[in-house]
């Protein structure tokens, strides 16, 4: 079932943040309602409404605070930049507990949000049926997360899609990947940028289509699991980085080798599109 002709209304966790922005405003685009839950609330897009809430440590009936939403989509996590950190794992029962509390109050729909480090070291394409065996706690806590959503999704009879993010770029000042830093070091007058070899294949996926994919999966039930949003073409690290100083007109120079490689970076990995493809081809179709 595709739900583009419909106005559905959403709760978007995170919505303030850099992917969930541009969910918002894919979402908004096409003509639904949208209820933007946030611990902090700044300047938001036009046409949602916003509640000034921490998720993971309020225990009031969101579900009916946010009006019943049709479908929940869960971006909200701490330090979602930083693999190692402590708060993967200590924040990962208020996860649990929230959608618990979201299905128990009559939701029928989750759409999560995870990421490529969910699998671990791999070699190659990713479809939903890739063995994960993450190596940090970031991995480990959305790979967590995913399976509990699943067993809670199919406890409650409720659609459960699980969105696997892969290299997002674009609003590069937002974000804190490695086009971010270029930019940085260039505003502080650097000249040289170190980084590994930069052979690494993987899929880059801008940020602006990534909201729009995420809004295309949302909007319909027939494709659900695990839903590969990416570009699924490999683009080595080298080449992405040299495009985007060009593109940006940067005068920094990229050192390539001077830092090798973090043991758990995969070196070649990118998304099956076969998911995504399909989702496309209902809105298309509809």
């Amino acid at each position: 079932m595709f739900q583009r002709n419909s106005r559905v209304r959403y709760l978007v966790t995170g919505g303030c943040g850099y992917v969930g922005q541009h969910v918002v405003s894919a979402l908004i685009s096409r003509g639904h309602e949208v209820v933007v839950a946030s611990r902090t609330v700044a300047d938001g897009a036009v046409g949602a409404e916003y509640l000034q809430v921490d998720i993971l440590n309020d225990n009031r009936n969101l579900y009916e605070i946010s009006g019943k939403p049709d479908v929940l989509i869960h971006l909200a996590w701490e330090d979602g930049f930083n693999h190692a950190s402590s708060k993967h794992l200590s924040n990962i029962p208020q996860h649990v507990a929230f959608l618990r509390r979201m299905l128990e109050a009559g939701l029928k729909h989750i759409v999560g949000v995870g990421t490529m480090h969910e699998v671990g070291y791999h070699i190659g394409p990713v479809d939903e049926a890739t063995p994960t065996f993450p190596l940090h706690a970031y991995g480990i806590a959305k790979n967590y997360l995913r399976s509990v959503q699943t067993l809670m999704c199919k406890e409650f009879g409720a659609v459960d899609q699980w969105i696997r993010c892969y290299y997002i770029y674009g609003d590069d000042i937002l974000n804190n990947s490695i086009f971010t830093k270029l930019l940085l070091a260039e505003a502080e007058g650097k000249t040289e940028f170190p980084l590994n070899t930069g052979e690494l294949l993987y899929d880059f996926i801008h940020v602006n289509e990534l909201g729009l994919q995420v809004a295309d999966v949302s909007e319909q039930s027939s494709v659900t699991g695990i839903v590969n949003c990416c570009s699924g073409e490999p683009v080595t690290l080298k080449t992405m980085v040299l495009r985007f100083i060009e593109e940006n007109h940067l005068h920094i120079k990229p050192v390539w080798g001077a830092f090798s490689m973090r043991p758990y970076d995969s070196r070649a990995l990118w998304g099956d599109p076969t998911k995504i493809q399909r989702v496309r081809e209902l809105r298309l179709g509809s």
